[in-house]
């Protein structure tokens, strides 16, 4: 599910809740709840073409683009939202989208740019949380989620047309 969905998801749950944790959490397990639905984006992914054969304009396209969607959101829920909830809100958007985050961008990071003071520093800082292991669980839950559970996808059109009417659902139901 692309990440403006995630997001929405969880603005609507920091309009409901006044637990900075609750708000985080909720939405982070929304995320879950969320990926059971089938939402017509494997075929973005089909068999890992774009990790083999290095095609990756088709995911950055589609993946700039929802990034784009997801920050023009969260400014423009910054307008409608008392000033006193934008901390909420903004906690309902990471917790919404950090499953993906740490499914896919973390990883890449930590494989790519290792080389990065601040990586390897972070990961030394970490290392003793367990906060790998906690990755690690949840990207297997990500993983069981997106490909063994689910097993059959929708068209991308119907996906992307599903996706824009939970969109609209979540933010109508959060004024």
């Amino acid at each position: 599910m692309f990440l403006t969905t995630h997001a929405a998801a969880g603005i609507l749950i920091a309009s409901k809740v006044t637990d900075p944790y609750l708000v985080f959490s909720l939405a982070f397990a929304s995320h879950f709840v969320l990926d059971f639905i089938p939402h017509g984006d494997e075929s973005l992914y089909r068999d890992h073409e774009w990790k083999v054969n290095k095609k990756y304009r088709h995911v950055v396209y589609y993946n700039a683009i929802d990034f784009g969607v997801l920050v023009g959101l969260t400014l423009w829920s910054y307008r409608f939202t008392d000033p006193s909830q934008t901390g909420l809100m903004l906690l309902g958007v990471l917790g919404g989208v950090a499953p993906d985050f740490l499914s896919y961008l973390f990883p890449v990071i930590h494989e790519r740019m290792s080389w990065l003071f601040f990586v390897r520093w972070l990961y030394a800082v970490t290392k003793p949380t367990g906060l790998r292991y906690l990755v690690r669980a949840q990207n297997w839950v990500h993983q069981v989620l997106h490909h063994e559970i689910i097993r059959r996808d929708i068209p991308f059109r119907y996906g992307l047309a599903l996706q824009v009417v939970l969109m609209l659902v979540f933010l109508s139901a959060s004024r």
